[in-house]
């Protein structure tokens, strides 16, 4: 039995010669398995920022309508007040207008009453001096008779 033959019996796989070969497939096997590891977790994690861009994204929205709300409260609130100080400052030109009209009366009233008083008083003065000037002359005529 000096002719021993590697060759293996029938059934039995082939594994010496192959050994080499499935080394070089077992490592690239693993790589695959890490690549594959390495991928899911970068999507998982994509996934996970994605989410919260969303989120985040959700808040700043709310926050927006949230203050666009408050916006339009404190718009519409200013726009009431403006219209309400209208108003006031019309009855306030009204009230000014008609105490114009008031003042005006009075005015006139007194400057007519003022030259009534004047004429009044020149006529006053002019009496006083006649009836003065009619004494001067009776006393100037008595003596005379």
């Amino acid at each position: 039995m000096a002719a021993e033959t590697t060759e293996p019996p029938p059934g039995a796989p082939a594994a010496a010669p192959s050994r080499p070969r499935l080394s070089g497939f077992e490592q690239l096997d693993g790589r695959v398995k890490e690549l594959t590891s390495s991928q899911a977790e970068l999507l998982e994690r994509i996934q996970k920022l994605k989410q919260e861009v969303q989120n985040w994204r959700s808040n700043v929205e709310m926050q927006v309508k949230t203050c666009q709300n408050e916006l339009q409260g404190l718009k519409k609130g200013l726009d009431s007040e403006v219209e309400q100080l209208k108003s006031e400052m019309k009855a306030i030109r009204s009230a000014i207008q008609e105490e114009k009209g008031n003042l005006s009366a009075p005015i006139i009233a007194s400057e007519t009453s003022n030259n009534n008083d004047t004429e009044q008083a020149w006529q006053t003065q002019d009496q006083v001096l006649k009836v003065a000037t009619d004494a001067s002359m009776e006393e100037q005529i008595a003596p005379q008779a």
